[in-house]
């Protein structure tokens, strides 16, 4: 018995002294015959916690933690009691105004001789943790939300990039690279099917005279004009870029040299009928066009720039103003 009596005794001198000096919050509550919780026992953390001294201790727990605060943890209380099973959650109270959140474990004690209910709480502290944890987790959020602008600023650079890379940026039309890149798959396309594929280059004439006589200001003004006429003139799957100062090339995807010859027409007409006017002086303006096809397995870029240039060149020898197709080395058609 003395041997039992001992190591109780060092059970409860064990606890006495865990339950004195621990930095947890620990409680014993007693459901009364009112069904009102007792604060029978409080540790000393508990009780700095509260802000109460021991005056509180067998006091309904209504009495000084107020009826809502009360109420909400009784109702946990009497569920831990019902099912006879320890609960572990977590909780956010308000103490002067501030919530501060613990992680609390709640056991039941029935007392089946007695009929007695208690139930004994453990509960730590997890303010700054979970106040750190909600940093964090606006951190996050934040660090998001920059990786996301960010990540548009990137896309919108890059599509700004794509664009200088690729547009002309007098006129919004293609540029020289632009072509190249669009030309050579439409060549390949045009192998493989064996279809129709057309180069037409076009020169505004006289371009170099008129920004002599007038300024190049107002010569950016004719080619600005003119391109809108060729992008408004064309389909959407044919390909236009400025290739030089005054030259544009039109690829014409699936379209014979005869189409494209009445499409070229049209544009010395409407080129014919642009009108300007600088200083009081009215300018028209006219231009030459070159064409060739696509005729021989090995076409290339270089070979078909070089017959359509070919036309271009024999155009201007014709007194400009002049539609020349490639027909062959050294044979041309020619339209006015």
């Amino acid at each position: 018995m003395d041997t039992i009596s001992k190591l109780e005794k060092g059970k409860l001198d064990l606890f006495e002294h865990f339950w004195s000096n621990s930095k947890d919050n620990m409680f014993l509550a007693t459901l009364d015959k009112d069904g009102d919780f007792i604060a029978e026992e409080m540790n000393p953390s508990q009780m700095q916690n509260l802000g109460q001294t021991e005056q509180i201790i067998n006091k309904k727990l209504k009495e000084f933690l107020g009826e809502e605060n009360a109420c909400f943890l009784e109702e946990k209380y009497l569920k831990c009691l019902e099912e006879n099973k320890p609960i572990m959650e977590e909780e956010t109270v308000s103490i002067d105004g501030e919530d501060r959140y613990y992680n609390t474990m709640i056991i039941p004690i029935n007392d089946k001789d007695s009929g007695e209910k208690r139930v004994i709480g453990i509960s730590r502290e997890i303010t700054e943790l979970k106040l750190a944890k909600q940093r964090l987790e606006k951190l996050n959020q934040d660090l998001d939300s920059l990786l996301v602008q960010k990540s548009e600023e990137l896309e919108g650079a890059n599509s700004k990039l794509k664009t200088l890379a690729f547009d002309d940026t007098l006129t919004g039309v293609g540029n020289r690279r632009y072509l190249n890149d669009h030309a050579n798959k439409a060549i390949s396309l045009a192998h493989r099917y064996d279809s129709c594929l057309t180069f037409m280059v076009l020169d505004i004439d006289g371009l170099s005279n008129i920004n002599e006589s007038c300024s190049h200001t107002f010569g950016d003004t004719i080619i600005k004009n003119f391109a809108y006429l060729l992008k408004t003139s064309i389909r959407d799957s044919d390909i236009l870029a400025r290739y030089s100062g005054e030259e544009f090339i039109l690829l014409l995807p699936m379209t014979s040299l005869e189409d494209s010859q009445i499409l070229a027409k049209r544009l010395l007409e409407e080129t014919r009928d642009m009108s300007f006017e600088y200083e009081g002086k009215k300018i028209q303006i006219t231009t030459s066009i070159g064409l060739s096809t696509i005729d021989n397995p090995q076409d290339n870029l270089d070979t078909l720039l070089s017959k359509t240039y070919d036309a271009l060149a024999k155009a201007k020898e014709e007194g400009k103003n002049v539609l020349v197709s490639y027909l062959d080395k050294n044979s041309y058609n020619i339209e006015t």
